[in-house]
């Protein structure tokens, strides 16, 4: 027999009545309401209040973050980039920009309207796999390293420093450099062609310091980004990144020696360099082909190498072997009419191509940059180029030597100075 209180009912029944009863006695107040006529309000309207209002609220930034497509200052971007976007990334990008309202106003702002532009916001977004969290704080951390490090002022400098070529380092870097500019591909951005393989990165550590090798790869990076935006509206059409041809061949007596130990100098410094772009330049590439790697290499980097590396990285690399034919599909990157205008090395293989292979790059003389690490300028009349692109010449190297320590000197440096320009996620393998 259940225990029952004096009237008779059993006692849950009865503290459940009383429990009820007190409720009901007790005037109600919403914790966000404080409008006078909401002291009192049935029950059911108590528990939806805040609700409703949070949706309400909540229906009103949407509605005019989405004026922003219509009306905004970047309504044609907005435009641009919905197109080529699906329904819920858009939406996605939509409450990005809501996060980051704030940013207008930052200092890394002033130049360039970072902040209000989609096209850079969905960069962060993806190179964060659409978790608005993540790509927030990417985008504000960003913001800061721009500030602190002062990249809208230094590469400004260097880049009137570089195309004037009056000092002695900006004559020099130019002469050293590497990385050029080909023909556009198919979205109308410029092909970039980097030849790692004739690249001597610490050599001009070593004579002009890290600092202006460092902002001489920001204003590649900087310049990566207005072509991309540039083909962008020229097309309006979203445009995802740029094209790269890594060249990591040895060309033996047509190159520049002493391939294994320059990569093995530059892992360190690649690496550093790398997670700055990173960080800083997400998605700037949309596919990479890696040439001129050996057989030993190429299978090595396809079976143990390739996994290792996240999704979004591993579609945008593209290994190719020593010749020309393994890298066969670079022709569907580009206009039909297009392909004969790469430069001969890169369609076929013969003695002369190879032996005209540019840019030349070479071997960093030491003591080349003099007094002040280069930075004096010289008299127009005296303004010349260096005599020497390279030092002494192994000629009895064969071209695409295959050995294994060459091997593995290839994969990491491929992974350490790809990185750099790839600028997607930081690979775990350094």
């Amino acid at each position: 027999m259940r225990a029952s209180c004096p009237g008779g009912k059993p006692y849950a029944s009865a503290y459940m009545s009383v429990a009820i009863r007190a409720w009901q006695l007790v005037p109600l107040r919403c914790m966000r309401c404080t409008a006078p006529d909401r002291l009192t309000m049935s029950r059911f309207e108590w528990l939806t209040c805040c609700k409703c209002e949070e949706a309400s609220e909540s229906g009103q930034r949407e509605e005019s973050l989405k004026a922003l497509v219509q009306d905004g200052e970047e309504a044609l971007e907005w435009q641009i980039v919905q197109r080529g976007v699906g329904e819920e990334e858009f939406r996605a990008l939509l409450q990005l920009r809501g996060h980051v309202r704030d940013c207008d106003s930052h200092p890394a702002c002033a130049h360039h309207k970072l902040s209000r532009q989609p096209q850079t916001l969905l960069r962060f977004l993806r190179a964060r796999s659409g978790d608005l969290r993540k790509a927030e704080a990417m985008f504000r951390s960003m913001l800061e390293w721009r500030l602190s490090f002062g990249v809208d002022e230094k590469v400004r400098k260097w880049r009137k420093e570089l195309g004037q070529q009056r000092s002695h380092r900006s004559i020099q870097m130019k002469h050293f450099e590497t990385d050029i500019d080909l023909c556009p591909d198919r979205h109308g951005v410029p092909i970039r062609l980097i030849r790692t393989s004739a690249a001597d990165v610490q050599g001009l550590v070593r004579e002009f310091g890290k600092d202006i090798v460092l902002t001489n790869t920001l204003l590649r990076m900087e310049l990566a980004h207005e072509q991309i935006r540039r083909a962008m509206f020229e097309r309006e059409d979203l445009v995802c990144g740029q094209l790269q041809i890594i060249d990591m061949g040895d060309y033996g007596r047509h190159g520049v020696p002493n391939l294994t130990s320059r990569l093995w100098s530059s892992l360190k410094l690649g690496a550093e360099f790398s997670q700055i772009t990173d960080s800083n330049y997400p998605e700037t590439v949309r596919k990479a082909f890696i040439i001129r790697l050996g057989s030993c290499t190429s299978t090595t980097w396809r079976y143990f190498i390739q996994p290792l590396l996240p999704d979004r990285t591993q579609a945008k690399l593209v290994p190719c072997g020593p010749q020309a034919a393994s890298w066969a599909s670079l022709s569907a990157e580009l206009p039909p009419d297009r392909w004969e205008r790469l430069p001969a090395f890169l369609r076929e293989d013969s003695e002369a191509a190879l032996a005209a292979a540019e840019p030349r790059g070479g071997l960093v003389p030491p003591g080349l940059a003099g007094a002040n690490q280069g930075q004096w300028e010289l008299e127009p009349c005296k303004k010349r180029r260096p005599s020497h692109s390279r030092l002494s010449l192994n000629l009895d190297s064969k071209p695409f030597g295959n050995t294994c320590a060459r091997m593995q000197v290839l994969i990491f440096g491929a992974v350490a100075l790809a990185a750099g320009a790839l600028a997607v996620e930081p690979v775990g393998l350094l």
